[in-house]
C-alpha cells in the first residue's frame, strides 16, 4: 500500500491542502519529506494521515478527543487519502467486484456538542472502492503502515499507554506518534521474547532474530558499534574497543535508531510473516514488502552524520516502503526523491502549502547545509548568527561612511575588530574552515 494523494480541508490550521506523492516515473517508495516552521503543522499533518491509514475506529483509540481538530468557525474537517493496493502485498476481504486500483480512505470529523463526531466520509469515495474492505478491514491481510512521533525513547511509558502498545496492532503501530507518554521498549522486549524462544528450538524466532541482527549491524550504528547479542535483559553492544554495553546505557541517539529500525522490523513481521519478507541483495538482507511509514521530526536525537546517512540507509533496506517524514533538518532532505519535498508554510501565512520544484530537489541534494536553509525548502534569509548579522550590518556603516566623510582613528580600530564578520571563512585559516568538497 502506497499514500497517492493527501487532502485536508479546515483541518487543524489547514484550510484546504493537496499533496500529489507520486513519483514521476509513477512509483511511490522512497524517501518524502514535508518541512516548515515550528507551528506549521507538520506533526498534525502526520497525525491526519495516520487516522485516515488506521480508520475510525483504531483512530478513536489512537485520538481519545477530537477538539480543535476543525478549523475554527468551520462544521467539519475533511482528511482523505488516496491509497494505492500493492499486488502480492495487499488483499481486499470480500473483494467481490472491487476494482483493484486506487481508493480513498476519507473521514470527516464533525462539530457537534462537547465533542466532534469522528464519521466515514463519502465526498471522495467511489462506489465499490472503500477502505472498509481494505486497511481498515477487522483483521486486513497486508495494508502495512505505522508513525512515529519525536519522542522515540525505550523507557517511561505510563500504563495507559502501554495498554495500547500491546493492543491490537493496528493502533500500537500509531502510539507513539500521538502519545507523548509512550515508548518504544515493547521492541525490545520482543528480542528478549525471540531470544527465550529460541532456547525452546523454534527455528522460526531464531531466524526473526538473526535476521534483525543482520540488518542492524548493516552500517546502521556509527562509530564501530556492533549489535553483539540479545539475552533476557535485552539488547547488548559491543563497541571497537571490544567493550559490551546493554542498550540502556547507550547515549538516546543510539537508542532512538535502534528502537525506531527494531520496531518498524517487528511490525513488518508481524503483518507479513517471514516468508518473503527479505532477500539478500549484494550482501544485505532488502525488504521486499511495501508499506508506508511516518516518522515525525526524524533528526531527533541524530548527530548531523547519521542525519546525513539515515535517508539512503532506509532507502536502500527498504525500497518499497514509502517514508513520509517531517524535519527542520537540511541533512535530511537530501535523501528526498523526485517529487518528495514538501513546504508549510509558517503559521499564519498567506502562502499555501506546496511541492518544491525539480530544480529546488536538485539543488538542495547538490548543495551545502547552509545554502539548503536558504531554499524554498527552509525559507531562511540567512544562515549567520545575530551577532554576525549586527557586525555585518555595521561594518557596512563604516565602509559607506569611509567613502563619503572618512573615519575617526577610533571607528578605524572597531572596522578592523568587525573583519573576521564579514572575511570568508577560507581565509581564517582555521582547520575547520577549509572545505575539502568545495
Amino acid at each position: 500500500m502506497y499514500v497517492k494523494r493527501i487532502v485536508l480541508e479546515n483541518v487543524r490550521g489547514f484550510r484546504e491542502l493537496e499533496f500529489l506523492l507520486e513519483r514521476p516515473d509513477g512509483s511511490y517508495a522512497g524517501w518524502t519529506v514535508f518541512t516548515g516552521d515550528n507551528g506549521s503543522g507538520k506533526s498534525a499533518l502526520l497525525k491526519a494521515m495516520a487516522v485516515a491509514l488506521a480508520g475510525p475506529d483504531s483512530a478513536r483509540s489512537l485520538q481519545t478527543s477530537f477538539r480543535g481538530w476543525v478549523r475554527s468557525g468551520e462544521p467539519e474537517g475533511i482528511v482523505a487519502l488516496e491509497l494505492v493496493p500493492t499486488e502480492g502485498d495487499d488483499r481486499f476481504v470480500d473483494p467481490g467486484r472491487t476494482k483493484w486500483g486506487p481508493f480513498w480512505a476519507e473521514l470527516h470529523v464533525v462539530n457537534g456538542g462537547k465533542e466532534p463526531l469522528l464519521q466515514r466520509g463519502v465526498k471522495y469515495v467511489k462506489k465499490g472502492r472503500t477502505a472498509l474492505r481494505g486497511p481498515w478491514a477487522d483483521q486486513p491481510t497486508g495494508w502495512f503502515s505505522c508513525g512515529y512521533g519525536p519522542f522515540r525513547r525505550t523507557s517511561g511509558t505510563s500504563p495507559d499507554a502501554q495498554r495500547l502498545m500491546v493492543g491490537p496492532s493496528r493502533v500500537a503501530r500509531f502510539v507513539t506518534l500521538f502519545r507523548e507518554d509512550a515508548s518504544l521498549a515493547e521492541c525490545e522486549n520482543w528480542l528478549k521474547e525471540l531470544k527465550f524462544r529460541q532456547t525452546e528450538d523454534r527455528q522460526e524466532d531464531a531466524v526473526k532474530l538473526a535476521l534483525v541482527e543482520r540488518i542492524l549491524n548493516d552500517d546502521l550504528l556509527q562509530n564501530g558499534l556492533r549489535v553483539d547479542h540479545v539475552n533476557s535483559e535485552g539488547l547488548w553492544l559491543r563497541d571497537r574497543a571490544d567493550i559490551v554495553l546493554p542498550m540502556a546505557d547507550m547515549s538516546d541517539g543510539y537508542r532512538a535508531a535502534l528502537a525506531l529500525m527494531t520496531d518498524i522490523l517487528r511490525h513488518l513481521v508481524e503483518v507479513y510473516g517471514l516468508p518473503g519478507l527479505v532477500a539478500e541483495q549484494d550482501g544485505r538482507m532488502v525488504v521486499q514488502r511495501s508499506g508506508v511509514v511516518l516518522i515525525d521530526e526524524t533528526d531527533v536525537h541524530l548527530h548531523p552524520e547519521w542525519q546525513r546517512q539515515i535517508g539512503f540507509w532506509l532507502k536502500q533496506h527498504m525500497p518499497k516502503i514509502q517514508f513520509l517524514v517531517t524535519t527542520h533538518s537540511p541533512l535530511i532532505c537530501q535523501a528526498a526523491d523526485p517529487g518528495g519535498l514538501f513546504r508549510l508554510p509558517e503559521p499564519g501565512s498567506a502562502v499555501a502549502p506546496f511541492a518544491l520544484t525539480e530544480d529546488d530537489r536538485m539543488r538542495i541534494i547538490a548543495e551545502k547545509p547552509n545554502v539548503i536553509l536558504l531554499s524554498p525548502a527552509f525559507g531562511l534569509t540567512h544562515t549567520r548568527s545575530p551577532v554576525a548579522v549586527r557586525c555585518r550590518q555595521r561594518h557596512a556603516e563604516l565602509v559607506a561612511k569611509k567613502a563619503s566623510v572618512g573615519l575617526t582613528p577610533q571607528e578605524e580600530k572597531e572596522g578592523q575588530k568587525l573583519l573576521p564578520y564579514v572575511t570568508d571563512s577560507e581565509s581564517w585559516g582555521h582547520p575547520y574552515a577549509q572545505d575539502t568538497t568545495s
